[in-house]
This record gives structure tokens, C-alpha cells and sequence, in this order.
């Protein structure tokens, strides 16, 4: 090497060492990253006003109406508001931290303010209910805002109380999930949601839920960063709930609904769940704008689940990427207005639409985009459903006729008979099947031998997708999985034979 290109290295190497050693300085100096907005280590640990201040007994001298403030540190315990109309208000860097015992902060006062605080390790197991913040019965018309909540068995929970608002808050679970098969369990009683137990090792730690609203009236989430968690939001019995805007990733169900009526979901994003959104035994909901993905786990992996439901509509979603997009079961049987399916986008499921002979459904305007089976029936019989709605169908990317008019509607039905994607959602090994031309032309020929009673008879079918497009790249990407020609027919007249014996209900749908 050169002398000189010998001093450029020198150079350059002196240059970064200063570069490190200052970056090293300011995180020496700032005290390291914190978990804490606006706070750090040195001053949560030594912070003198938080090692003097006692909240639990500013909480029971505040005067109601006034504020609480409390200050930066670490304020170990559990701690209940009793007076009304108090806000409980943290400067940066306060936390509450309650020693793996119980609730952290219990709410028994209405109109009850608490922001800005930071809310961690409640008790770890499901007995009594421990709760980073527990609003009670009575506590009317509490806001929980700008709170992050991690390490405790249930976030917020939220019992026998109306009006509460929760906005802005992020809540981190830990540990495993149990009772995955819940809603799909046929011996399962409808108010069952496994609790489970603590197990001996740190990481037997069982998930809670991220929000539980509990015979909870007019309750808001809005805005809420929720994962890691079993249920992100758990609805049972109550009425009048809004979930808005919240982001919902990485649990079991995202939106678990039990009894609950009148709920309203409007433009969540929930993706790689176990299940995006289960609605059972409750009546009407709304669910709207929004996006459910990379719901894919082999034993669930719906989009949405919808089973004894009674008026639920399901508008404008992007529903894609799930193993199952939307499963119907049972719907309005029990009561209700049927399922109304309308203007979502049901794309790159394994199956697109499950649905059962009980299940009251209408759908139109929707738009199934490669799926691997658009429409799939569950248990025996003929499907209720309804396909056209004032002369609008859906649009199917399989669709085979033509538009000679134009005018945006096909002039030949889209059928499918469903025999062969009623036996590739009882056996899912068989979807291996579904991406190569033989599958295609076993079911252009399936269809033709049995053209009584299908799946699907969509009389207007639409050439164009109206439905939402659908938003960003999905995380997982299925890959097709291309089988011989030749094994791809062998299998495919197996299933054909099997199609002849008595059917057995759907293993993958009901564990």
C-alpha cells in the first residue's frame, strides 16, 4: 500500500472512531433507550419527587374534579380512585408498576380522567380479574388516553360500567395462547372463554386479553395499538361498543364478540392473528373499511368468523391472505336479519367463503380475487344464499363468460358446483392441488357433471372489481406450490370417488 493511500485509510478510520465515541457519549449521557416515553432509567430510579410522592394518598385527598399529578419514577402498588371527576395525569417518566399483584389501577369513581402514565405488571394469572386498569361497576364515563400499558394479564378491563372512552393507548401482552379452537369447538358452551393457569416456567406466562368490556354500554376504543395479547378487544353481553381505527396484531382473535348487540368496527387494521374478527350469539353488527390479514394458523385462520349470529354486515373490508376469508355458519337461524356481505374484497385466501346450509346470507357486490377456492360449502345440503341484489353480483377473477353489452355485468351466470372445493376444505392437504392447471380442468369438468344445486349462481356477475383495493403489500406471501400434471389428476379423481361417500363434517373449521 501506497503512503498515501496508507494516511487516507488512517484518516478514515480516525474519523469513525470519533464518530462512535461521540454517538457512544450521548447514549452514555442520555442514560441509555427507555420503554418509558419521555423518561429515562436514571430518572425513573432516582427521581426524588417520585420516591417522596405518595399517589394513593393524593387519590384520596384530591378534591373531585381536580387533577392528580404524578410525578416521573416508579410508583410500585395497586391504587384505586375513589373520588369523581379526577384525572389522574403522569408527567413524562411516571409508572406504575404493580409487583405481579393484583390490579394496578383500579377506577370505582365516575367521570374519571387517567392520561399520559405508563402501566405495568399486574398480577400474572386469571384469578380476580388483574388489570394493568380496572374500571368497575359504576365508574361511568372514564377516558383512559395516551396510556401504554405492558407485562400484566389483562390491559383494561372494563366491567358493568357505560360511556367509558379508551384512545390512544398501547397495550403489550406476553406469553403463550391457549383455547385457539374456542369458537370452532362444537362442544364448547357459548359462554366459555378458557382463562387457563399460570405455568410453573416464565414462559407458561398465558396471555389475558388487551381490552375486555364486560356488559360495558356506549364503550369506545379508538386509536389503540394492541399485540401480543389473547383477545386484542373481548365484547360480551353490553351494547353500543365502537371500535375504531386500532391496530390489532399478533393474538388469538382481534375482535372477540360473545352476546354483545349493536357493535360497531369500523376501519381496524388487524393482521396475523390467529383469527381476525369472531362474532357469535350477538346481534346486529357492523363492520366496515376494515383491513384483515395473514390470518393463516392451520386449526382457525378465518378473516372473520361468523357463527349464530344474527344481523351482521360485513362492508367494504379488505378480507385477504387468511386461510379462510369469511366462514358463515348458522346465521340468523337464531334470530336476527341475515349476513350481508356487500362490497368487500375477499382475495388470496386458501378458501375465500365458507358457507353453511343454516346460514342466512346475502352477498353482492363483492369482489373474490384469487383464491384458491372461491366459495366452499361447510356440512350437507344447499346453501340459502343470496347472489344478486338488484341486479348486482359480485365479481369473480375465475369468471369465464363475456360483456358483449358493456355494460359491466356478464352475460352468463357464474356457477360452481362446489364438489371438488367442498372436498379441498375438508381435507386442506388438498389445496396443494388447487394451483395447477389439472385442478382447474378437474373442476371445469366437475362442474359440468354436476350442475344441479351449486354453491354458487351468480346471475349478474360483474367484470370489474368495485370493491376496496387492497392497501400495502400483505406481510406473508403464500407460494403456489406446483404439483406434477400427472399426480395433480391421480389425486384429484381420488377426491372425486371420495365425494361418493357419506360426508364427514369440515376437520379444519371445527377442531
Amino acid at each position: 500500500m501506497s503512503r498515501r493511500r496508507f494516511a487516507e485509510v488512517g484518516a478514515l478510520a480516525g474519523a469513525s472512531a470519533l464518530i462512535v465515541t461521540a454517538v457512544g457519549l450521548a447514549i452514555w449521557g442520555s442514560g441509555g433507550a427507555s420503554t418509558v416515553p419521555g423518561a429515562t432509567p436514571d430518572a425513573i430510579e432516582h427521581d426524588p419527587a417520585g420516591a417522596s410522592f405518595d399517589l394513593q394518598t393524593a387519590l384520596d385527598e384530591a378534591a373531585p374534579g381536580s387533577t392528580v399529578t404524578v410525578p416521573a419514577g416508579e410508583h410500585q402498588g395497586s391504587f384505586v380512585v375513589r373520588v369523581p371527576g379526577v384525572t389522574v395525569r403522569g408527567e413524562a417518566g411516571a409508572l406504575l408498576d404493580g409487583m405481579e399483584e393484583g390490579s394496578v389501577l383500579t377506577i370505582d369513581a365516575p367521570d374519571v380522567t387517567v392520561r399520559d402514565l405508563s402501566v405495568h405488571d399486574s398480577g400474572s394469572n386469571p384469578v380476580g380479574t388483574p388489570s394493568a386498569i380496572f374500571v368497575g361497576r359504576g365508574a361511568d364515563d372514564v377516558h383512559v388516553q395516551d396510556v401504554v400499558i405492558e407485562h400484566s394479564f389483562f390491559g383494561i378491563t372494563v366491567q358493568h360500567a357505560s360511556g367509558v372512552v379508551i384512545e390512544r393507548t398501547s397495550i403489550t401482552g406476553s406469553g403463550i395462547i391457549t383455547g385457539e379452537l374456542h369458537a370452532v369447538d362444537a362442544g364448547a358452551s357459548p359462554q366459555a372463554h378458557d382463562m387457563g393457569t399460570m405455568g410453573a416456567d416464565e414462559s407458561d406466562r398465558l396471555r389475558g386479553d388487551g381490552i375486555w368490556l364486560f356488559e360495558a354500554d356506549d364503550a369506545v376504543v379508538r386509536d389503540c395499538q394492541i399485540e401480543h395479547v389473547r383477545d386484542g378487544v373481548y365484547l360480551t353481553y353490553g351494547q353500543g361498543a365502537t371500535l375504531e381505527r386500532n391496530h390489532i396484531v399478533d393474538s388469538r382473535y382481534a375482535v372477540h364478540d360473545m352476546f354483545a348487540h349493536d357493535a360497531t368496527i369500523v376501519d381496524n387494521v388487524m393482521r396475523a392473528n390467529l383469527t381476525g374478527m369472531v362474532l357469535m350469539y350477538g346481534d346486529p353488527v357492523l363492520a366496515q373499511g376494515n383491513v384483515i390479514t395473514e390470518n393463516g394458523s392451520p386449526s382457525t385462520g378465518f378473516g372473520v368468523l361468523i357463527k349464530d349470529a344474527g344481523g351482521v354486515t360485513l362492508r367494504a373490508n379488505v378480507i385477504a391472505d387468511n386461510r379462510v376469508g369469511v366462514h358463515v355458519e348458522d346465521a340468523g337461524r337464531t334470530g336476527g336479519d341475515p349476513t350481508l356481505l356487500q362490497d368487500n374484497t375477499i382475495a388470496m385466501n386458501q378458501i375465500g367463503l365458507v358457507l353453511f346450509p343454516s346460514a342466512d346470507t346475502v352477498v353482492t357486490g363483492n369482489g373474490f380475487v384469487e383464491n384458491t377456492t372461491q366459495v366452499a360449502l361447510g356440512g350437507q345440503g344447499t346453501t340459502q344464499a343470496v347472489w344478486t341484489v338488484e341486479g348486482v353480483g359480485n365479481y369473480w377473477s375465475d369468471y369465464g363468460g363475456f360483456d358483449a353489452s358493456g355494460d359491466g355485468t356478464g352475460d352468463l351466470a357464474y356457477t360452481q358446483s362446489g364438489r371438488v372445493s367442498q372436498l379441498l376444505a375438508e381435507d386442506p392437504l388438498l389445496l396443494a392441488l388447487a394451483s395447477g392447471p389439472a385442478f382447474r380442468l378437474l373442476s371445469a369438468v366437475e362442474d359440468k357433471w354436476a350442475p344441479t344445486d351449486p354453491v354458487v349462481m351468480d346471475v349478474a356477475p360483474q367484470t370489474s372489481p368495485g370493491s376496496p383495493s387492497l392497501r400495502g403489500d400483505p406481510q406473508g406471501t403464500r407460494v403456489p406450490l406446483w404439483i406434477p400434471g400427472a399426480a395433480a389428476v391421480l389425486a384429484g379423481s381420488w377426491s372425486l370417488v371420495r365425494a361418493r361417500r357419506p360426508r364427514r363434517r369440515m376437520v379444519a373449521t371445527h377442531g
